[in-house]
């Protein structure tokens, strides 16, 4: 009786041994915390890549799809939105790349765990996120210039990267500058920052297909074009801004251990 229950325990061990035992256990065993997390880290964003790239795809096709079944589109729009639609594909390249080069770029460094986890990967992911939300606006700011050139209401349907993994580390720099103003009675700081970094030029109109523009319409492309480098201005503020506090913190931990007072003290 006793060796069969010992049998049963063994169980597993030897299923694992007899078919797993060459390649996953030896990837287990073989494990480095460091240099493993980098590899599999790289290769994360490797297929974080392709799945964005596939997903925007799907969903611009689909979006374009129901554009031009839309009854109430016109000719000249639909004509339009041959080129939007163009665009709008493309705009899928370079952010699969983004994010694609970012992530191996994560993968190569090496500052220790911890600097790797709490600096690199944020920062990483801060200018994933910033630099896929210019080029997003960007492209959409040549839909709306060629919707001015057609006076028309083109198809120009930037669909949301499907980030949402990642989109929560955008905020961290500024909480954690409003968290230190707060602590410092300096809120006035953080509303100022905060008005600075929502800030956007209108982009939207309505156009009539009258052929006839203006030049409020012409001042509302120029806007579009000015909030796709606010958003390249914001991305460069939060980089600083999460330097600073990761520094003051870095700073502080190495303090720790060995404080000291930089106070002179003289004998008279």
């Amino acid at each position: 009786m006793k060796k069969i229950y010992h049998q049963i325990l063994d169980f597993p061990q030897m299923v694992n041994q007899k078919v797993l035992n060459a390649p996953l256990n030896a990837a287990v065993d073989n494990f480095d915390s460091q240099n493993g997390v980098r590899s599999y880290t790289k290769s994360i964003y490797q297929i974080s890549s392709i799945v964005v790239f596939i997903i925007m795809e799907v969903a611009i096709i689909h979006g374009a799809m129901a554009y031009f079944t839309d009854a109430t589109t016109t000719g000249l729009a639909k004509l339009g939105s041959v080129l939007t639609t163009i665009l709008l594909v493309y705009a899928a390249f370079p952010i699969a790349h983004i994010i694609r080069a970012r992530g191996e770029s994560l993968g190569a460094s090496h500052n220790g765990m911890v600097g790797f986890i709490f600096k690199d990967l944020v920062t990483t992911n801060i200018r994933i996120l910033g630099e896929v939300a210019a080029v997003g606006a960007f492209i959409g700011a040549c839909c709306f210039t060629l919707s001015f050139v057609f006076d028309s209401n083109l198809y120009n349907a930037i669909t949301e990267v499907p980030l949402s993994g990642i989109s929560g580390v955008a905020g961290l720099p500024m909480e954690g500058l409003t968290n230190l103003f707060s602590a410092l009675k300096l809120d006035y700081l953080t509303s100022v920052l905060n008005g600075f970094a929502s800030y956007k030029m209108s982009g939207t109109q309505s156009f009539t297909s009258d052929m006839l523009w203006n030049i409020n319409d012409l001042l509302l492309v120029g806007g579009a074009f000015v909030n796709a480098a606010l958003v390249l201005v914001g991305l460069y503020v939060n980089l600083a801004i999460y330097h600073f506090l990761y520094s003051i913190v870095s700073n502080f931990i190495k303090w720790i251990p060995t404080p000291s007072i930089p106070i002179s003290m003289k004998s008279k």
